[in-house]
């Protein structure tokens, strides 16, 4: 990715996410169970950072799927979780070891 359009993306993609949060908001949806998707963009505005360097491909990689889990246990009614908080811890323990195993085979750097 270029570097002198990257800090263009990063801020549209966190830019993205809050808008998503006011989008979401405005259309009467509850936005204290979607916060995560703010964190989700900048996982996602981390992957833009540049796939090169794995650090910046685990981070992403985290806070997507931590905010993924965030999202799921704050719907956990509707989806019929019984216990929110041990789904949550469980899903953010198992996912730091997935997502670096992830980023090994998505980043270009093979250290």
């Amino acid at each position: 990715m270029a570097g002198r359009y990257r800090g263009l993306i990063i801020f549209f993609l966190l830019f993205a996410g809050l808008g998503a949060l006011f989008l979401l908001w405005g259309l009467g949806v509850s936005v204290g169970k979607w916060w995560p998707v703010f964190f989700a963009a900048i996982g996602c505005a981390s992957f833009s950072r540049g796939l090169n360097e794995m650090a910046h491909v685990v981070f992403g990689l985290l806070l997507v799927g931590w905010s993924a889990a965030a999202i799921v246990s704050l719907h956990h009614e509707t989806l019929g979780i019984d216990h929110a908080l041990p789904f949550f811890i469980g899903a953010f323990i198992l996912w730091i070891p997935l997502s670096w195993l992830f980023a090994k085979f998505i980043s270009t750097d093979r250290k």
